[in-house]
């Protein structure tokens, strides 16, 4: 008797714990069932629209004039004159300085004095040669002298062509002892004193050309695509704007700066010559914040989010620390809060900020 009720004591305790372990494991089903929620990550999002901003490039760049001239002299005088100073703005065609004249003015009045000596002889020529055309068709001439006539014609008016070219070269020499402006210009030095004697390419003043403006930017190589994509371009110097367009890009590299020099003209108002500013523009692709910028499996890239799972978008030719351009819609979600733990392919639910 006491062993059959030992074993019943035993069946019933195999009983009761097998109704608690069933119990125990209908307990933990539920969590159980929810174990994918709760190790999905949470993250926060907003949109590329959002967070994401057109950034505004900029270089050095300095106002250039493509006339910086020293104006010379261009024959032998006396400097009688200088009419100009350093600073003041002239018109192309006003006088610079002057010089003594005389010499050469006597040097025109005899070339004027031969030129008419020698149209006298060609006329007096004309004349001869056609009385002796009168007498040969009456055969009171011979064709010797007839000849003789017409060569001699042909010698004087030659001799009025040289004269008159002498008489011009000196007109030239006069007109040239006064010393002009060749362009609408501001003063930047007098070189030249009154009294001194004047050779051919004596400088008498340095002007600077007002009208024939560029400006000059070095730009980095990285940034010339979007340079030349870009829609506005304005050179910014002392607190003005200049809108500008590309003009030309020069074909080399600085060893030292890796930039390239681009050169920009003026579309609206000018800077001053020698004005030192900046080139601005402003991308037209839209960039992500470069905090976003997360490295997986050696590439650079941001997260974005779609159907519950992260996914990571690897961006080229992108370095640490510079605000990426993304070519996604704006809508698209990017992940901002959790992103550093994620890897492509994670389980992510999205909390409130």
């Amino acid at each position: 008797m006491f062993i059959i009720r030992l074993s019943g004591r035993m069946k019933l305790s195999r009983t009761r714990l097998l109704l608690l372990f069933m119990l125990t494991c209908l307990w933990l089903t539920p969590p159980l069932l929810n174990a994918s929620s709760e190790f999905s990550r949470p993250i926060t999002t907003q949109t590329l629209g959002e967070v994401g901003f057109f950034p505004v490039h900029s270089a050095p760049a300095s106002t250039v004039s493509l006339n910086d001239t020293r104006v010379s002299a261009e024959i032998n005088g006396v400097i009688q004159e200088i009419t100009v100073r350093a600073g003041e703005e002239v018109d192309a065609g006003t006088v610079l300085a002057r010089l003594d004249c005389e010499e050469h003015t006597l040097a025109l009045q005899q070339a004027r004095a031969l030129s008419q000596a020698a149209r006298a002889n060609a006329e007096f020529s004309d004349f001869q040669l056609q009385r002796a055309q009168q007498l040969a068709r009456s055969q009171a001439l011979s064709a010797e002298v007839l000849n003789e006539r017409d060569a001699q014609a042909k010698r004087n008016r030659a001799e009025v062509s040289r004269l008159q070219a002498a008489e011009r070269t000196a007109q030239r020499r006069v007109n040239r002892c006064e010393i002009r402006a060749p362009f609408t210009a501001v003063v930047i030095e007098r070189v030249g004193s009154v009294g001194e004697l004047a050779q051919a390419g004596t400088v008498i003043a340095r002007i600077l050309d007002l009208q024939e403006l560029e400006v000059s930017g070095n730009i980095q190589q990285q940034d010339l695509p979007t340079l030349v994509s870009s829609g506005a371009i304005r050179f910014v110097a002392d607190g003005e704007v200049y809108p500008v367009d590309i003009r030309a890009e020069l074909p080399m590299v600085d060893e030292r700066l890796r930039s390239v020099t681009v050169r920009f003209r003026f579309t609206e108002h000018r800077a001053r010559p020698g004005q030192v500013g900046r080139i601005e523009w402003v991308s037209h692709q839209i960039h992500a914040p470069a905090d976003l910028l997360v490295r997986r499996n050696d590439r650079l890239g941001v997260f974005s989010v779609a159907d519950g799972e992260a996914r990571f978008i690897p961006l080229e030719g992108i370095r640490e620390g510079q605000p990426p351009p993304l070519n996604l819609p704006i809508d698209t979600p990017l992940i901002i809060d959790g992103r550093f733990a994620l890897r492509d392919g994670d389980s992510v639910r999205i909390v409130p900020r």
